[in-house]
């Protein structure tokens, strides 16, 4: 059961863009409810080896524990989860920007809303931008572009209607992190 807790909270901790997008208060609960899982059954686990004088086994099930406690509390998901679904999706990505350099009707595939605020593609002046995450009152936002000419230094992408980014990281192929 504390293996099953801890599958289940590294899943809730990499999908935490998606399922903070559909259930945002939920998602929180759903992590809390998790973490209290884990906890009782990592000590349930550890008091049965001890009860059984199992040292070594309880001493192991308890470093596991705190090794995968700290691993699941150090990378940022959200990186993890975009990087990751770039990587699966790269094709789609390219054509995307082949159909915005062309001036075409941009393809945005249903699994574009796991990432994108509404689930669009907007083209601006200098990059084609997917809005990632924005704030309630719309002053900051940050999310992933394309952008297919190096940007002057006074060129921006408007990433929230308050706020305008540049590219930070790249994803490669003209595609880039921006906030």
């Amino acid at each position: 059961m504390a293996s099953l807790g801890w599958l289940s909270l590294a899943g809730a901790c990499y999908l935490r863009l998606p399922l903070f997008r559909a259930i945002w208060l939920g998602y929180w609960l759903l992590i809390v409810a998790l973490w209290a899982w884990v906890f009782l059954w990592t000590f349930l686990t550890v008091m049965t080896y001890l009860s059984r004088k199992a040292y070594a086994r309880a001493t192991g099930a308890l470093l596991v524990a705190v090794i995968v406690g700290a691993l699941l509390s150090v990378p940022k998901w959200e990186n993890a989860f975009i990087d990751s679904l770039f990587l699966l999706q790269r094709d789609r990505f390219d054509a995307l920007a082949t159909a915005y350099r062309n001036g075409e009707p941009l393809p945005v595939p249903w699994w574009m809303s796991l990432l994108s605020i509404d689930g669009r593609v907007g083209a601006q002046e200098h990059a084609l931008y997917l809005p990632v995450y924005e704030d309630w009152r719309a002053e900051t936002g940050v999310g992933i572009a394309y952008v297919p000419l190096p940007l002057d230094a006074d060129d921006w992408i408007v990433t929230a209607a308050g706020d305008m980014g540049r590219p930070t990281r790249s994803f490669g192929n003209g595609w880039w992190w921006v906030e």
